[in-house]
């Protein structure tokens, strides 16, 4: 038998997946979030928030690319990008592959985090925080939003799930995205939680952002840590990742990209917004929306 710790993980009020954690590599506790930095069985190295995987060392790369590149290939020349969240780095890391862009500003909560992202997930930033085009502001992400006088290309909301009365909850509202619409230029895209175990928290976040929006997307991909799908929402009133075809997202890369890319080409892309039936009807017919007065959750 096996003498291994086991994270917990529960993914609705009445499922879990079980992960074995065979080393506990750090543990921070902060005011907003308790950080855990775990080596998993399978997994190898695991960042974990308040209970939950944010991200694993074997498939990081896959939510990562996924978030950042279907909106920045489809905006043309995008210079000036806003992170909200993505305490790892790792979206930070894939923002700054784009040759054209010039500065990207991460805006995070946690100042702990970051730090302890910088000491233990190299891995993950691969000194991205170090690179003279990144600028790191420890902030409230809505309060950033609603302060700033600047404008930006594209925004990008990588923040933790809106778990209930968590700092991220009302960054999954109407207010909110209507505050985001104001200072991008030319879109947004947000992680959107699993289609899989919240499919409704899913798409009242997609038809949230639809009432701000005109032109608005999913995708989803499936991250083998989270045991399931996930999904992302691309915004804008200009462009529309899935206006864009293979063979342009391929050329796209090739002339846009440095460093390569593991997960995120052409054929992918195609794959991401190739959403199953049953998950369309869903999201077709989904009228609640997300406010600050009625904001979404997911269920555990």
């Amino acid at each position: 038998m096996y003498e291994w710790h086991w994270h917990i993980e529960w993914q609705t009020p009445y499922e879990f997946h079980g992960h074995a954690i065979t080393k506990v590599i750090a543990e921070e506790k902060t005011p907003y979030q308790r950080a855990l930095l775990v080596e998993l069985a399978r997994f190898g190295k695991a960042l974990i928030l308040d209970g939950k995987i944010q991200s694993t060392i074997t498939d990081e790369f896959i939510y990562h690319e996924a978030l950042v590149h279907p909106l920045l290939l489809s905006i043309n020349n995008p210079e000036k990008v806003l992170i909200l969240g993505g305490g790892e780095g790792a979206t930070l890391r894939e923002v700054l592959k784009h040759k054209t862009v010039k500065n990207a500003i991460m805006v995070d909560i946690d100042p702990i985090v970051i730090d302890f992202a910088k000491k233990y997930l190299q891995e993950w930033h691969q000194g991205a925080f170090d690179n003279p085009k990144s600028k790191l502001v420890i902030d409230d992400g809505y309060k950033f939003i609603r302060e700033t006088k600047e404008t930006f290309d594209a925004v990008l909301i990588d923040l933790t799930d809106p778990i209930k009365d968590s700092p991220s909850q009302m960054l999954y509202t109407k207010e909110f995205y209507e505050e985001v619409k104001r200072i991008s230029r030319w879109g947004i895209v947000t992680q959107a939680t699993s289609p899989s175990f919240s499919l409704e928290t899913f798409s009242i976040i997609y038809n949230t952002i639809k009432q701000v929006f005109k032109k608005v997307s999913a995708g989803i991909v499936y991250v083998p840590a989270f045991d399931g799908l996930w999904g992302f929402v691309y915004a804008s009133d200009i462009v529309n990742p899935v206006e864009v075809n293979k063979e342009e997202v391929n050329n796209r890369i090739k002339e846009r990209i440095e460093g390569g890319l593991r997960f995120y080409d052409g054929e992918t892309h195609i794959t991401m917004f190739s959403i199953p039936k049953h998950i369309r009807e869903v999201l077709e017919k989904e009228n609640r929306i997300s406010t600050r007065e009625n904001p979404v959750a997911v269920p555990a």
